[in-house]
């Protein structure tokens, strides 16, 4: 693993501990291995090097890649492929998740970064679903579409973040609520 990378994980993971105002660039420097000279010959200060662990565990998720890359323009391969992906991606990175939400609570990260990429994924899938439209595949007005689809995602994602599943199988429920997603979608 190069230094970069050891800084930058070194820092999510006292970043998820202690949150950005308390982790502090030389316990992250010594967690990484390295000296707090290095980390700032990398990173030009602790924003830019929490900008850049943010940036890098949410880097705009697979979506735009599937959409340039991979799209069959089948909504329900698409939509199955694209919900799993987020649902994924938000999962995998949930203590960042609560981390960034807790010092948002206290005022102490902007939340300029997540935004960001929320807006670049949010940007892809109203592209996608206007084709969609344009080829006469949706029923939806394309930015209802969108909206819809990602509250929903993000909407069971933080159900389960923050306990709020009153028991069964979540994944039977997301699997069922993405059905019907699609089905009001589709024409």
């Amino acid at each position: 693993m190069e230094t970069r990378e050891k800084i930058m994980e070194a820092a999510r993971e006292l970043f998820e501990q202690k949150g950005f105002a308390s982790a502090t660039t030389k316990e992250i420097a010594l967690r990484a291995g390295v000296s707090e000279v290095t980390l700032f010959r990398h990173f030009k200060s602790k924003r830019s090097l929490f900008d850049e662990t943010l940036r890098s565990c949410f880097h705009p998720y697979t979506v735009e890649d599937y959409l340039k890359n991979g799209v069959t323009y089948d909504l329900r391969i698409d939509l199955r492929h694209i919900a799993h992906d987020l649902l994924n991606t938000y999962k995998k990175n949930a203590p960042l998740i609560r981390m960034v939400m807790r010092d948002r609570f206290r005022g102490s990260v902007p939340e300029r970064n997540v935004r960001k990429n929320e807006q670049m994924t949010q940007s892809s899938l109203l592209t996608y679903f206007t084709a969609m439209r344009e080829a006469g595949l949706l029923a939806a007005e394309p930015e209802m579409a969108m909206r819809l689809f990602t509250t929903n995602i993000l909407g069971h994602f933080f159900r389960g973040l923050h306990g709020m599943t009153p028991g069964g199988d979540e994944d039977a429920y997301f699997e069922w609520m993405l059905e019907k997603i699609i089905d009001i979608l589709e024409k």
